[in-house]
C-alpha cells in the first residue's frame, strides 16, 4: 500500500478562527488537487482526512479536481485519530506556564516564518517535557499513541493508494515511526513541512517506509512558486 500524506493548506495563521483556509491557503488547495488529478498519476481508492476543516477543506479541493479529471472519485472518510494536536490549547497552555514568553508576540498574521518557527518550538518544548499537561486535553506521549493508533487502522482496510489530508505533527509522527528518529528530529520535521506539502510513505506488513517528504511538485512553476508557506 502506499499512502500519500498531504499537510492541510495555510490556514488563518493569527486570525480569528485558525481552522479555516486562507486566501492564500484556498489558492494552495486548488493548485495540489490540479496536479495530483492531472499530473501526479495518481488514482487513490480512499480519500481521508482529519476532522479539522482546514483538513476537509484542503482535501475537497483535491476531490473535486479527481471527480473533474476522471468523472468519479472516492466518498472522503473522515478520521478522528488523524486530527491535529489540539493548537488553540497549546497556546493557551504555554500562555499560562510562560506568561512573558517573547515568542508570544508573534501569534499573529505578520509573523514571519522564522517567528512562527520560534514559537512553535518553544511551544513544542513544553509540551514534550510535560510542562503544559495540566492545562492539556492531550499529553505528548497520548497524541504519539493516537497517532500510532490511526497508522494501524490503515492496513485494516488496505488498498493500493490512499490519499489523506491532516496535520504537521501528525505526519511528522509518521515519519518518525519510519526512520527511528527521537522527539527532537521529530519536532525539526514538524517545524519545516511547507502547507500543502506532500510525503509519500509506503506500507507493508505494518511496516511504514519513507519514500520522499516535503514535496511540492505543484507549486514548481515560477507562478506558483510565490504560493509556498509552512505557517
Amino acid at each position: 500500500m502506499r499512502v500519500l500524506l498531504i499537510r492541510h493548506a495555510q490556514a488563518d495563521w493569527g486570525g480569528a478562527d485558525y481552522d479555516r483556509l486562507s486566501a492564500l491557503g484556498m489558492q494552495q488547495a486548488a493548485a495540489l488537487g490540479q496536479w495530483i488529478a492531472r499530473e501526479s498519476g495518481w488514482r487513490p481508492q480512499r480519500l481521508i482526512c482529519g476532522p479539522r476543516r482546514r483538513h476537509q477543506l484542503t482535501l475537497a479541493a483535491i476531490r473535486d479536481a479527481l471527480q473533474m479529471a476522471h468523472g468519479a472519485a472516492p466518498v472522503v472518510e473522515i478520521e478522528h485519530d488523524w486530527d491535529d494536536a489540539d493548537a488553540a490549547a497549546l497556546l493557551a497552555a504555554f500562555r499560562n506556564a510562560q506568561p512573558r514568553a517573547p515568542e508570544l508576540a508573534w501569534v499573529a498574521p505578520g509573523a514571519s516564518p522564522a517567528q512562527a518557527r520560534a514559537l512553535l518550538t518553544a511551544v513544542f518544548s513544553a509540551w514534550r517535557d510535560g510542562a503544559l499537561d495540566a492545562d492539556l486535553p492531550e499529553t505528548w506521549r497520548a497524541f504519539a499513541a493516537r497517532i500510532t493508533q490511526a497508522r494501524a487502522a490503515l492496513t485494516t482496510r488496505p488498498v493500493e493508494q490512499v490519499l489523506l489530508v491532516s496535520s504537521a505533527a501528525a505526519i511528522a509522527r509518521c515519519a518518525q515511526a519510519a526512520l527511528q528518529l527521537d522527539d527532537d528530529a521529530m519536532t525539526a520535521l514538524n517545524l519545516g513541512l511547507d502547507n500543502a506539502a506532500l510525503s509519500e510513505f509506503s506500507v507493508q506488513d505494518g511496516a511504514w517506509r519513507l519514500l520522499r517528504w516535503n514535496c511540492l511538485p505543484h507549486l514548481a512553476s515560477d507562478s506558483a512558486r510565490a504560493l509556498a508557506s509552512t505557517h
